[in-house]
């Protein structure tokens, strides 16, 4: 399976660190997981669940989303890697010994977040998160400078913490579990947990809740949980970046998901998750509009704009409404194509002007036009500006709210994401226009564009909506709102 496919990759990497033979494991590695995992989504999705090895590994439409989220980005990634860490080498940053280290480090933080979408127990998947923790720390301090260095250690120390909130919550978790269905791996088995939900000690359960939420909440980002998030995606070599902004962080959030679908389940109820997961989501979104007004970091802004994302992520799955969780769903995939496209054309551009700095970006239409068209629509996407998807995801998470007579929290979240939007086009604006700096390096050719193939799904996702995936996501919908 693709698990496997992952791990083998990984190992394979350290045998050599020619560009030959990088190119051809990676790209033959790359072509057996999007031939398993599309397998294992077309089953997933036909069949409304998939098992393999007697049900150790099994896949519902939850499942199915995120895996495909992780195919199409790393794939999309690894490609990019190509190119920007060759060019990296050439301009010695990094010695080409260590590429080798890169793609083992990438394809071992592939194989952990393949883990967490692949496994029905909630143990595992705490044990699959702290993987990805401990695989992406030394992607995070891969350049081995001061501020890499620093960022790193920022990163472990505080997802560590948050991790281990998480792993307290499912032992509570195992502890009100474990006198129903005996201290077995069942006992932490999402499938068999809806049995007993009703069952379950509230105590103990609500106490695991609010730490599992919590914990994995700093791994997603939430504010004010968010500090490591910036330093990591900022100092991280780009392609990481887009790893863990389009991937890394839905992979935390589906954790709590399946925290919240069986606390749906309980007598919680939804709106104890809910209310949590909305607070979070409220507090990032209004603490993100300024961090992204006075940013001067090309990449630190991405970074905030993460942040921003997740809580309205957050919204849309507090909610609760089969409208803002199809939203809420369709948002997460549209999020990460647009924030893994974001993160390569900066990094593309950063590797050409020698800077991250705003305001020492000028005339980025007159030296780098592909790059600019890029960006504009990058611009767009990740604002949510219509005709784009994001657009369209938004609106439903929106229209929950002011169903649900929320319609302060709707007027507020307008406000909020209005005030992002003009941030975003005044820092663009700067960058596309002006006067170019001498530092600019207007080498660029048309095959650049083909970098925009995401955004165009997006913007073709904002138009149209396929019947399969209306209904994947309605198969998503009825997963995280009735169990199992």
């Amino acid at each position: 399976m693709f698990i496997g496919v992952a791990v083998i990759a990984a190992v394979g990497m350290l045998f050599s660190a020619k560009e030959t033979y990088l190119r051809l494991l990676n790209s033959v590695a790359l072509v057996l997981l999007t031939l398993s995992g599309g397998w294992t989504i077309r089953q997933t999705l036909s069949q409304g669940s998939y098992s393999f090895g007697s049900g150790l590994l099994y896949w519902d439409a939850l499942s199915a989303l995120l895996l495909s989220v992780i195919i199409i980005i790393a794939v999309y990634v690894i490609l990019f890697s190509f190119g920007y860490m060759e060019e990296e080498v050439r301009e010695k940053k990094l010695p080409r010994t260590r590429l080798k280290w890169y793609y083992f480090w990438i394809w071992t933080f592939m194989a952990t977040m393949l883990l967490v979408v692949s496994t029905p127990n909630m143990g595992i998947i705490w044990v699959g998160i702290e993987g990805t923790t401990l695989a992406t720390t030394l992607l995070v301090g891969f350049y081995r400078n001061k501020q890499a260095i620093e960022a790193a250690w920022k990163y472990v120390i505080l997802c560590v913490v948050g991790i281990s909130f998480a792993l307290l919550g499912t032992m509570l978790l195992f502890a009100s579990v474990a006198p129903l269905l005996g201290q077995t791996l069942s006992a932490l088995d999402w499938r068999m947990l809806p049995k007993v939900a009703s069952q379950l000690d509230p105590t103990f359960f609500r106490l695991g809740v609010l730490f599992a939420v919590v914990g994995y909440g700093a791994k997603v980002g939430f504010a004010p949980m968010h500090a490591w998030l910036p330093d990591a995606h900022s100092q991280a070599p780009s392609p990481v970046s887009a790893l863990l902004s389009a991937v890394l962080l839905n992979c935390a959030l589906y954790a709590i998901l399946r925290w919240y679908s069986l606390a749906r389940l309980t007598t919680l109820g939804p709106d104890f998750v809910g209310t949590i997961l909305m607070s979070f989501g409220f507090l990032s979104l209004a603490l993100m509009t300024g961090f992204i007004l006075l940013q001067k970091d090309i990449k630190r802004l991405l970074a905030y704009s993460s942040v921003e994302h997740m809580g309205i992520l957050a919204i849309g799955f507090g909610l609760g409404t089969k409208e803002a969780v199809w939203g809420a769903s369709l948002h997460l995939l549209l999020h990460g194509l647009t924030k893994a496209n974001l993160f390569v054309i900066v990094g593309r551009l950063v590797q050409k002007t020698g800077t991250r700095q705003i305001s020492r970006i000028r005339g980025i239409f007159k030296v780098l036009p592909y790059t600019g068209i890029i960006m504009v629509l990058g611009l767009l996407s990740i604002t949510g500006t219509p005709p784009f998807g994001t657009f369209r995801s938004e609106v439903s998470i929106l229209s929950g709210l002011f169903k649900t007579d929320h319609p302060l929290l709707g007027f507020l979240t307008i406000l909020f994401l209005t005030v992002i939007f003009a941030g975003f086009l005044y820092h663009f604006l700067q960058m596309l226009y002006g006067k170019p700096s001498s530092r600019h390096q207007p080498r660029e050719s048309a095959s650049t564009l083909a970098l925009a193939i995401p955004l165009l799904v997006v913007l073709f996702l904002g138009l149209f909506i396929p019947q399969s995936l209306d209904q994947a996501l309605n198969q998503v919908v009825k997963v995280i709102l009735g169990g199992v």
